[in-house]
């Protein structure tokens, strides 16, 4: 496999247009529920770990099988709908986790495709500034600036 071609990708406009508008569907469904948390939220609510996940299911499963014992205070219709929702929000985040890995794994192809081709833009443009070629000299002086670690880093005036 070539070090600068790991992949090859092209939307359609019609693939980007439908991408687009299946995110702007989720936003539109999630931005007027989603409170919006400060770090400082984040932090205090935390969030919930597998152990107190466990504590969770048991104490539905509880409330379910002895509704008798459950305290009035606790509104189970309430605590239903959140568990509900939480459980639907799970699923949707594990879709979207693996699409998002999926997308920064041909993000991070794509980059260094383009980061190859432009090594060998360079070392084209500096082999043509060596020999004069009109233009690459400008072209040459303006890139090397990204190799600052270079001890060769010669001026070709």
């Amino acid at each position: 496999m070539a070090q600068n071609d790991l992949i090859k990708v092209e939307f359609t406009p019609e693939q980007l247009d439908a991408m687009k508008q299946g995110l702007q569907q989720v936003t539109n469904v999630i931005d007027p529920i989603a409170p919006v948390l400060s770090n400082d939220d984040r932090r205090n609510y935390g969030s919930v770990a597998e152990q107190n996940k466990l504590l969770i299911n048991s104490s539905k499963s509880y409330m379910e099988q002895f509704p008798d014992l459950k305290p009035a205070f606790v509104d189970k219709a309430e605590f239903d709908r959140d568990f509900a929702a939480r459980k639907e929000i799970e699923a949707l985040l594990i879709v979207m986790s693996d699409l998002q890995r999926k997308l920064t794994d041909m993000k991070i192809l794509l980059d260094h495709d383009n980061y190859q081709d432009a090594l060998m833009f360079y070392r084209g443009i500096r082999y043509m500034a060596r020999e004069r070629v009109a233009g690459a000299v400008t072209i040459y002086n303006d890139l090397k600036q990204y190799f600052p670690r270079s001890t060769k880093a010669e001026n070709v005036d």
